[in-house]
């Protein structure tokens, strides 16, 4: 494939969800696999909504995931751009002005429904006259602006449907600017993709209807047939087929990260979703995007499992060097100490908590404690003279323990672990006792029995 150029513009409404990721994704894939551009346009033209504390939020989400984009700009900036379109169109009698207010849109809406009609637009401003639309004009009556659609079935090779066709007669002529001067999003996008020199749009079903209005617009603006080739993937639902709801707040991205994700495993689950091929746990961008195949990705909606998402990402973690993870998180714990706890990791937070264990300790609960077993293990351990523990030595010493207590198993493990890391869920505690210095170790016990 020749060069392509991708976008991805998210409006700065909200916070990034699982289901933007899923788009920005996507498109950053097709992008690499085919060594295109990446474009990151900020949709901001509606700004009522629009924050720049979710525009600095979405930013950081990229940075976090990975993104690098070679281009960027604002909708905001290009005002004038849009101005300038709309006039050209004016002058060619594809565009036309209307005055009904909400309230009445509304009912026209609802009577067409009544009649059993589709609550499509009746054009009726265009059979305003010349000196009709300037008496509104003259009483002050705002006026907003739509796009006159062509009497046509448009078509479409869709990357993802294949052949697909819509036929514009069942859509209203789209509204292109509101009557406080707003541009909206269908016509500012058209003006920005053809600007950008676009060449492929990846985005969900749900716009396919949008689809065949901004082509008829991209021909009614360039003078020339539709370059740009479109996919359509389907959109997610939530593991029981209930519709997907993209505003679920804890599946934002800095919810997600704040449970302490790997963002790989976003990437390897959102990459394959929906798609003929098997998840894997690819940690690096470009192998996954080798993998990747926008082709593959069926027409059915996929189940989303936030359950699957944090197996997935604890098969990652687990993955992940040791280097690597010191890149990612300053950890303070040795190769030695991370290779005995890896299969205690599901998470970043896990891992971090491990690290504070393993360096600082806790604050362990007394009520919780057997001091007559801690009693006699430091007994013990205080006779044997090193620096830390070998796996024999810590056998050794734990069978004297079992020995003179008469325990066994958990009774024998749960109190020394429960003091020395505070945890009930730990690895196997001969293990854990070679990687917490023998004077580190002591001295928690220490701390406990003098609490007695």
């Amino acid at each position: 494939m020749s060069c392509c150029k991708v976008r991805f513009a998210p409006s700065p409404t909200g916070y990034m969800h699982i289901g933007n990721a899923r788009v920005a994704i996507i498109n950053y894939l097709f992008c690499k696999k085919n060594n295109g551009k990446f474009l990151f346009r900020i949709d901001d033209t509606d700004s009522q909504r629009s924050k720049k504390e979710y525009e600095d939020a979405i930013l950081y989400d990229l940075k976090w995931l990975g993104i690098k984009y070679d281009e960027t700009f604002r909708q905001s900036e290009r005002l004038e751009r849009y101005k300038e379109v709309l006039q050209k169109l004016n002058e060619q009698n594809l565009v036309y002005k209307c005055f009904e207010t909400e309230d009445e849109l509304e009912f026209k809406r609802k009577r067409a429904i009544l009649k059993g009609k589709p609550p499509i637009y009746d054009r009726e401003a265009l059979k305003l006259t010349a000196s009709q639309i300037n008496e509104f004009e003259k009483s002050g009556i705002p006026s907003y602006w739509r796009f006159k659609l062509p009497d046509e079935t448009i078509q479409w090779n869709d990357m993802v449907l294949g052949d697909t066709s819509y036929n514009l007669s069942n859509i209203s002529d789209p509204v292109i600017a509101k009557s406080d001067g707003t541009f909206l999003y269908s016509f500012c996008s058209v003006i920005d993709d053809l600007d950008s020199n676009v060449t492929h749009i990846l985005r969900g079903q749900d716009h396919v209807t949008n689809t065949s209005a901004q082509i008829a617009m991209i021909e009614a603006i360039s003078g020339r047939r539709c370059q740009i080739k479109f996919g359509h993937f389907s959109l997610l639902i939530n593991k029981d087929g209930s519709q997907f709801s993209k505003r679920l707040g804890s599946l934002n991205l800095g919810n997600l990260r704040n449970d302490g994700l790997d963002p790989m495993s976003i990437w390897n689950l959102l990459a394959t979703l929906g798609t003929s091929k098997d998840t894997c746990t690819f940690l690096d961008l470009d192998e996954l995007a080798n993998y990747f195949d926008i082709t593959s990705f069926g027409s059915n909606s996929p189940k989303f499992d936030v359950e699957q998402l944090f197996n997935l990402n604890k098969k990652i973690i687990r993955e992940i060097s040791y280097d690597c993870l010191k890149k990612r998180i300053p950890l303070k714990m040795s190769e030695r100490q991370y290779s005995v706890i890896k299969e205690n990791i599901d998470n970043y937070n896990d891992l971090i908590g491990w690290d504070n264990i393993l360096s600082n300790g806790y604050n362990p609960n007394i009520n919780c404690v057997n001091f007559d077993v801690i009693t006699c293990f430091k007994h013990h351990l205080s006779k044997i003279d090193c620096d830390a523990l070998s796996k024999d030595q810590a056998i050794e010493l734990l069978s004297k323990v079992s020995n003179e207590m008469n325990i066994r198993g958990k009774s024998l493990h749960m109190p020394i672990q429960t003091v020395i890391l505070g945890l009930q869920k730990a690895p196997r505690l001969v293990d854990t006792l070679t990687i917490i210095p023998r004077k580190e170790i002591l001295r928690r016990l220490d701390t406990v029995l003098s609490r007695r």
